[in-house]
């Protein structure tokens, strides 16, 4: 309905003339019109995806949870009788164990009530097989694409030994959003979303006699699983991981925007109140709340800018990759221009393709960026990063500077970056390394 209001607005403005006072205030109306679609479009999207947390994947037993759901489902009183054929010699496999199980027991359970299953038996075969990922994409040179042996889990009403393939391709084709019109698809949707999740391939086969439901799972996804960007257990209701002096730095930091920049208070105290709740009860390793990262970066920016949209790309830099909120988001509330100086600073978002996410993309594209507001908030993150390395542990203090001297202090030099900042990076680096020496 927004896209349709949307677009017959541009067809009217069409007939505006260029001095039309209008005009413009039209057009930038049009814009926010057709991004709030977006948001809400990935709303609808974001609620019928699951993504896995971090914290919950182990291993498990494959029979015995296949076990626990036949248990589940002959307790429920229904004719139900399994034929299970496990042609693999792999015994576990890497999953949300809550999920795996529920898994099966969807799949277990629809498959005995489908219309397909007069005889209230359901199959289910076990095999091995490989994934591989993004193959229908030529891969960039010297890229080699990735493969993950994996075990093929058919459902089926029909009893006949399935024919595996030597290997599923899982693209990155994204799909319409489906909603569900029947129970039948439901739980499809479903099991589908948790396959996906744990970076698996779907198929489904059905004909009016026979259903047969293929679903791959990678035997350890965790290069391809679709993780929450944060833990669920630090954004508590009302809980926040606030000190008196975080509270200090925040009024300081109010009181010095004020003075130094065009922004105006409201819009500091709430973007300063919302990377407070979005990194709820997140701890640095040096044991300040985590928010104070980002207004200590905006602290040090303040040396080399006053540009506001620089200033809040810089509190904002991390809420993409370690928090809910979405580009999207960040893109209705404060403009396309501080959204795209976010993206580039953080980790870029896959689109739920995890496999396309390495580190050499990230400092690919950032190589490939002359946005001097880019820059500076990337060296500003990485300048505060080493000066609170020592709260690391040895071998990720040593890793993070060979990084910086290698990539971040060239890049920087290559881009203009301050003068002071480099140097200074530099010599923490440089004491770092000597340590190992």
């Amino acid at each position: 309905m927004l896209r349709e209001i949307g677009n017959k607005l541009q067809t009217t403005l069409l007939y505006a003339t260029t001095k039309d006072p209008f005009k413009k205030e039209i057009d930038l109306f049009i814009k926010k019109i057709y991004k709030l679609s977006n948001v809400l479009l990935w709303s609808a999207k974001e609620k019928r995806s699951i993504k896995l947390n971090r914290n919950s994947i182990q291993y498990t037993s494959i029979e015995e949870n296949i076990l626990r759901a036949n248990q589940h489902i002959l307790a429920l009183g229904e004719p139900f009788s399994l034929l299970l054929r496990k042609q693999t010699t792999m015994n576990e496999i890497l999953v949300d164990p809550e999920l795996f199980e529920c898994f099966l027991m969807l799949n277990l359970w629809e498959v005995n009530k489908s219309k397909q299953n007069g005889e209230h038996m359901v199959t289910l075969t076990i095999t091995d097989t490989v994934l591989q990922y993004n193959y229908t994409v030529t891969p960039p040179i010297g890229q080699i694409p990735l493969s993950l042996p994996a075990l093929a889990f058919w459902f089926s009403t029909d009893s006949v030994t399935q024919n595996t393939k030597a290997f599923y391709t899982v693209s990155e084709i994204e799909m319409p959003l489906i909603l569900p019109t029947s129970k039948e698809q439901f739980y499809q949707l479903e099991s589908r979303q948790i396959v996906e999740a744990h970076g698996g391939y779907t198929a489904i086969t059905e004909n009016d006699t026979i259903l047969t439901c293929l679903y791959v799972l990678p035997v350890n996804g965790q290069q391809v699983m679709q993780l929450k960007n944060y833990d669920p257990v630090d954004l508590v209701a009302n809980k926040l991981a606030e000190t008196a002096d975080s509270v200090m730095q925040e009024q300081a930091l109010t009181k010095l925007l004020i003075q130094e920049t065009t922004l105006s208070e409201e819009v500091i105290v709430q973007t300063i109140d919302l990377i407070k709740k979005a990194h709820g009860l997140v701890i640095r390793q040096s044991g300040v709340p985590y928010y104070t990262h980002p207004m200590t970066v905006v602290e040090i920016l303040l040396e080399v800018t006053k540009d506001p949209t620089t200033i809040l790309a810089g509190l904002l830099h991390d809420v993409i990759e370690d928090t809910p909120i979405t580009l999207h988001q960040i893109d209705v509330m404060y403009g396309t221009e501080v959204a795209s100086i976010v993206a580039h600073v953080t980790a870029y978002n896959t689109n739920g393709y995890p496999w396309k996410l390495r580190n050499e993309e990230n400092k690919n594209k950032l190589n490939q960026c002359d946005d001097s507001r880019v820059v500076q908030v990337k060296l500003a993150d990485r300048l505060h990063n080493l000066r609170t390395l020592y709260a690391r542990k040895p071998v990720d203090q040593q890793r993070i500077a060979q990084e910086t001297v290698t990539f971040y202090i060239p890049w920087g030099e290559k881009n203009k970056g301050p003068t002071q900042w480099l140097l200074e990076m530099q010599r923490i680096c440089t004491q770092i390394l000597q340590k190992k020496q």
